[in-house]
């Protein structure tokens, strides 16, 4: 039987030695370098997009973030979001910063660390933490700072005509997240053999794509437009007769 050349340990998220291990990277020379190469990545990545059809774009930032969160762990994900955010707009300034927008990176980081770092790495889990990173991230907390935004630069009428649940944006991730998921899937699958032979990985992944994949893709795509139908056809009216400040 193959050993293991990693003297890596997969363990629980809900550990402390995992907390321990993951804040320790922090101190760690060669986890640093990465994150610092990582950051640089996302940073480029972020002046180009890729696109692949009238308002839909590919970002490879998401990816290299993907990456390193499987390397490096939840911690320092947070701290190289932290520094890439600000640097990203330095570099591509579009309008007033507002610095509350690095939570946005800062929390995919994590999400993508949390699922991936010392984790049993699988097509299923990268295509749920892609999943999650799309409602939460780019859904959810993207809105919900927007809002705040508004306020901040454009003043409270223009933020109250901002709706929070946004469908254009809803439905923009949503198209995005069957292609996305596939990729990131190929990308981590095609760099994680060299990854473990150089001790960054606890063990070496099977991410090749079957059936059962696709159709796990199927219902992550289908509980999402089912939210989205739910809102549209129920709760909205309800939303607006109530005054709910949803929006």
């Amino acid at each position: 039987m193959q050993r293991n050349p990693s003297p890596l340990t997969r363990t629980s998220v809900f550990s402390t030695a995992y907390w321990r291990e993951a804040v320790a990277n922090l101190k760690d020379v060669r986890m640093l370098a990465l994150a610092a190469m990582v950051v640089a990545l996302r940073v480029v990545c972020k002046m180009f997009e890729i696109p692949i059809a009238p308002g839909l774009n590919i970002n490879l930032a998401g990816f290299f973030n993907a990456v390193g969160a499987m390397v490096y762990g939840p911690v320092v994900g947070l701290v190289g979001a932290m520094v890439s955010d600000p640097l990203g707009y330095l570099m591509h300034p579009d309008g007033p910063y507002f610095l509350p927008f690095m939570l946005v990176d800062m929390s995919s980081s994590f999400i993508f660390g949390l699922m991936f770092w010392r984790r049993r790495l699988t097509v299923s889990r990268t295509m749920t933490a892609k999943f999650a990173v799309n409602m939460i991230s780019n859904v959810v907390l993207t809105s919900l700072i927007m809002k705040w935004n508004y306020y901040v630069f454009y003043g409270v009428e223009k933020a109250e005509a901002y709706n929070i649940i946004n469908l254009t944006r809803i439905v923009k991730n949503l198209v995005m997240f069957p292609i996305e998921a596939i990729l990131i899937a190929v990308v981590l699958g095609a760099l994680s053999p060299a990854l473990y032979r150089l001790r960054l990985l606890p063990e070496k992944p099977d991410l090749t794509l079957k059936v059962r994949h696709y159709l796990l893709l199927a219902v992550l795509t289908a509980v999402a437009i089912g939210l989205v139908v739910f809102y549209v056809v129920f709760l909205k009216d309800y939303v607006k007769a109530h005054n709910f400040k949803l929006w």
